[in-house]
């Protein structure tokens, strides 16, 4: 729990700093409190994944995996203290990452649970509130994040392609993940990638308790 306090805080630092403390403490007040907050939990058939072409962004992008043998070496590519925070976290935890670097930096990343990786059932806490069981041959993909100056451009598509192309190269079937319906931005990329959208859940949250249910159409 300290853990989660210390890297929201961290977040609304950093909020702050990019934006204004005025929208730093809105966005804060949403995490805690999200009344009908819709989310889309999604699956992605790998046998069914398209080679995505190859990106021609500048700077030039280096697609890697995180994991225990080198995150010793990459943690400080990590630029803010929220992200290396959740990275130390997500380590201790069995997860590992995907993700894209620019000269010497992390500039988006994406996080996995995988059997065999994760002793805990289920692999993530996340399964239980989505609705989602993962079999032995299936990966949960989650926290993905791009920095600031890095929005808006290419890398998602980058990061997320490089993520599920190895994901199959290493022998899995699928892989799930979810999106908040309210952005429009996260729906058309998982639809490019051809994710198959499931039954969409209503989240009520009151700080770190959430309360998930089938969401009813209007």
């Amino acid at each position: 729990m300290l853990k989660k306090i210390m890297i929201r805080w961290c977040q609304f630092l950093e909020e702050a700093s990019e934006k204004s403390y005025r929208e730093a403490i809105g966005k804060a007040v949403y995490k805690c409190l999200a009344a009908s907050h819709i989310v889309v939990p999604v699956f992605n058939d790998l046998s069914k994944l398209k080679e995505v072409a190859k990106t021609d962004a500048t700077p030039p992008l280096k697609f890697m995996l995180v994991d225990e043998v080198n995150a010793a070496s990459l943690a400080p590519m990590y630029r803010t203290r929220s992200r290396r925070l959740k990275f130390a976290s997500n380590m201790r935890a069995g997860y590992y990452a995907y993700a894209v670097a620019s000269n010497g930096r992390i500039i988006g990343d994406i996080w996995c649970a995988a059997p065999g990786r994760v002793k805990n059932f289920p692999i993530h806490p996340d399964l239980s509130w989505l609705a989602i069981q993962c079999k032995e041959s299936e990966a949960y993909m989650f926290d993905m994040y791009v920095a600031p100056d890095f929005r808006g451009k290419v890398i998602t598509s980058f990061l997320l392609g490089g993520a599920l192309s190895h994901l199959k190269a290493q022998g899995y079937g699928g892989v799930y993940g979810f999106y908040e319906k309210s952005n429009l931005p996260a729906l058309w990329t998982h639809r490019l990638f051809g994710y198959t959208e499931l039954g969409n859940r209503k989240i009520t949250r009151f700080l770190f308790l959430q309360k998930s249910e089938p969401a009813t159409l209007p």
